[in-house]
């Protein structure tokens, strides 16, 4: 166990100022302490993930021509808003047209969008964007603590991304000045980070519970980052601490029927900092878990299939997700629960639609034909919470009654819907999250089939829409009313950084990050596949 107290040596790291390699064993070898044999990765570089069998013609390549086009000059006219009323702020406000700061100050939107703007070929408001990055300092915000989370995949990410596109070393400096404060937040007695860290007084907290509790996705959405970060500046400092997350969580939680934690590689959602246990908070794919499973398979997958403990709980995980996660509908199609071994809750949300995409990914890295069936299975549940509303948008949340099961504790209402579409609604608005976009987007450029662009082009209709407002891209109340059941003035940094590329990425020449060269965080930042990795910093 004492190495488990010992990870924060590598914070010497950071000063030393030493360029020379360093070895590092964090996350390779599995759970029987396994390391990856070269015939098994070379054969996982051999598969292919993006298809190579496009549709030709004429008449295809320019009505996609002209849909790429309707989709950046969409991304321009929200743009020009920020632009115009909130240039280097977090937010906008697309109704009031009022600057907000949601996200330390730091201009969320303008970060989160850098890779974006630069994929789109917008030179002109790509370079104006890096002069306002080039001066903001990271040590100075607006008073409040930061949300780790956020930071890493909104403005590290979104640094890094930029920096492997442009090659401007500026967005490394930066990204690797922000890590440098954001580390100190891992400085605990387990080395799980604070969620909350207070820059200016080096102290951490909790968003809204105990001042020690975390959430899955909140620790264990840095490994993809921090890996990347530690491969450009070659310091192993970053990739020590966000592999530690996962040495704690193995080490100090034993699966035990009738705990909250059950199922082996079916995390609860919250734990404690300082002791490194679950908590509370039954499994699922949504809102505080999402992503520590995308990170698994997705951070094996930029080590060059080098991380095999990634893979090894990947795997495990999906065993049990599939055993107790997934469940079929009244309608017959799979959806996405909340369960374990003592039972499932049958309600879903928008975050959950993240899985379909990143199982198709896995299916094709792993040549695994039986996970890509059901990833579309899931797919086609997804989609439908989008296809069925007559404004083409999905609600946040959404439930289904499990085949079979009896609903007689349903209210009228979710009986009816359930009989109108297979679902009913529970939150109806739309905040412009992208998800099913995503998912789609992954299966489109996995299969070439015409159908998924068109799916997503059905969406994006909607989006103009009921969305489009002077200052960008407003919510929507109720999926069901649309613009008429009221608009909500929200428009997060993620609409720039994933709505939009995802959408214009479904209709630009599909060799424009290639699922073959770029493997995308959660927040949508693409990251080079080619840069490679044997073991060392």
């Amino acid at each position: 166990m004492k190495q488990l107290f010992s990870a924060f040596v590598c914070l010497a790291y950071l000063s030393s100022g030493s360029t020379a390699s360093k070895h590092v064993a964090d996350g390779m070898r599995g759970f029987e302490g396994n390391t990856p044999r070269s015939h098994d990765i070379q054969r996982f570089m051999k598969n292919q993930v993006q298809t190579s069998n496009f549709t030709d013609g004429a008449a295809l390549k320019k009505m996609r021509e002209n849909r790429a086009k309707d989709v950046r000059d969409g991304f321009q006219r929200a743009w020009k808003a920020y632009r115009k009323y909130a240039f280097g702020a977090d937010e906008i406000n697309p109704l009031t047209l009022e600057p907000l700061t949601t996200r330390n100050g730091w201009g969320a939107t303008l970060i989160d969008s850098l890779d974006t703007i630069y994929i789109m070929g917008l030179e002109d408001e790509f370079k104006e964007a890096t002069e306002k990055v080039r001066s903001i300092n990271f040590d100075k915000n607006d008073g409040e603590p930061s949300k780790v989370f956020e930071t890493n995949i909104r403005y590290i990410g979104g640094l890094l991304s930029a920096y492997e596109l442009s090659n401007d070393r500026m967005f490394l400096k930066q990204a690797t000045a922000l890590a440098d404060i954001m580390l100190e937040a891992f400085d605990t007695p387990t080395g799980i980070p604070w969620q909350m860290w207070d820059v200016q007084t080096g102290t951490g907290s909790s968003e809204t519970g105990p001042a020690t509790l975390n959430n899955l996705a909140e620790i264990g959405t840095y490994q993809l980052e921090f890996f990347r970060l530690s491969q450009h500046t070659r310091d192993p400092a970053y990739h020590k601490a966000a592999q530690r997350v996962y040495d704690v969580l193995l080490d100090r939680n034993d699966p035990k029927k009738g705990t909250s934690y059950s199922v082996p590689g079916l995390y609860p959602i919250f734990l404690d900092i300082k002791s490194g246990k679950f908590l509370t908070g039954k499994p699922n794919l949504g809102g505080g878990s999402d992503s520590f499973y995308e990170y698994l398979i997705k951070t094996w997958a930029l080590s060059g299939f080098r991380l095999q403990r990634n893979l090894d709980m990947w795997n495990e995980s999906l065993k049990a997700i599939k055993k107790f996660i997934v469940s079929k509908g009244s309608d017959k199609r799979l959806y996405m629960g909340i369960g374990d071994d003592e039972g499932l809750d049958s309600i879903s949300d928008t975050f959950t639609a993240f899985f379909p995409g990143t199982l198709a990914l896995a299916s094709r890295l792993l040549n695994d034909d039986e996970t890509f069936d059901l990833a579309h299975n899931l797919l086609v549940s997804s989609y439908n919470t989008f296809s069925r509303m007559p404004t083409h948008i999905g609600p946040e949340n959404f439930g289904f009654l499990p085949d079979g099961d009896d609903d007689s504790d349903l209210l009228r209402s979710q009986r009816a819907e359930i009989k109108k579409y297979g679902f009913y609604l529970d939150r109806p608005y739309y905040l412009m999250r992208p998800e099913v976009i995503e998912s789609i987007f992954y299966f489109y450029r996995i299969t070439g089939d015409e159908k998924y662009a068109d799916w997503i082009w059905e969406i994006w209709q909607g989006i103009k829409a009921n969305c489009e407002v002077d200052g960008g891209f407003a919510g929507v109340r109720d999926v069901r009313l649309g613009r008429e059941g009221g608009l909500i003035g929200k428009q997060e940094s993620f609409v720039f950084a994933e709505t939009f590329k995802y959408i214009y990425l479904a209709f630009t020449d599909q060799n424009v990050i290639s699922l073959d060269d770029y493997i995308f965080s959660t927040e949508g930042h693409p990251f080079k596949r080619s840069i490679p990795f044997n073991g060392t910093f």
